[in-house]
């Protein structure tokens, strides 16, 4: 583990620095799987599509200018990738496939829960990302930026490349919708 400011780490990584470029999978690896599972769910295999993110990472790292915080940048680059695959899917016109199982991890189930209580946890976040499966990728983006990453309207609107009030708009649509598919499953 080294403590270097991220800038240094970053140049480190365009000199093809192999140390360098393990450390910034390290720091930023669960941070993108995170962004993969929530966008994304089961569906998809994410340990290869958090591959593909980084691949696409290293390959443009030259090019990131510092505009926008080096976090944001990677969010970014996430999220067009999930968006892609997400969008490939979706032209396939395959049904929506069910989740599996295991959708909670054990570590977010307290190890205290009961078999039932642990059975429900799971149901029901396979439940809400089928009723996210159902929205429309733009929406369904910001809805998890905002809900399940916990990011600012200003922050999401950076990573999106869009305005605060288009960002506002699908993140109000995409509830109301979101909305719509769990009424009567959840209550």
């Amino acid at each position: 583990m080294t403590t270097e400011p991220i800038s240094v780490t970053i140049q480190k990584c365009i000199e093809n620095d192999r140390i360098a470029q393990h450390e910034l999978f390290r720091i930023y690896r669960k941070k993108i799987y995170d962004i993969v599972y929530k966008s994304l769910g089961n569906s998809f295999d994410s340990d290869d599509i958090v591959q593909q993110i980084f691949i696409a990472i290293f390959k443009s790292l030259s090019s990131f200018k510092g505009n926008a915080s080096f976090d944001t940048w990677i969010y970014r680059i996430s999220l067009k990738i999930c968006s892609t695959q997400l969008r490939k899917k979706y032209r396939k016109r395959q049904p929506s496939l069910v989740y599996a199982n295991n959708a909670v991890d054990a570590a977010d189930v307290n190890s205290w829960s009961s078999p039932d209580e642990t059975i429900e946890q799971k149901e029901l976040s396979r439940t809400i990302y089928e009723a996210l499966d159902k929205l429309s990728t733009e929406k369904r983006m910001i809805v998890v930026l905002y809900e399940m990453e916990g990011k600012s309207i200003d922050e999401i609107a950076a990573i999106v490349n869009k305005p605060v009030g288009t960002v506002k708009s699908r993140l109000f649509h995409g509830r109301k919708a979101l909305g719509k598919h769990l009424r009567g499953i959840l209550i």
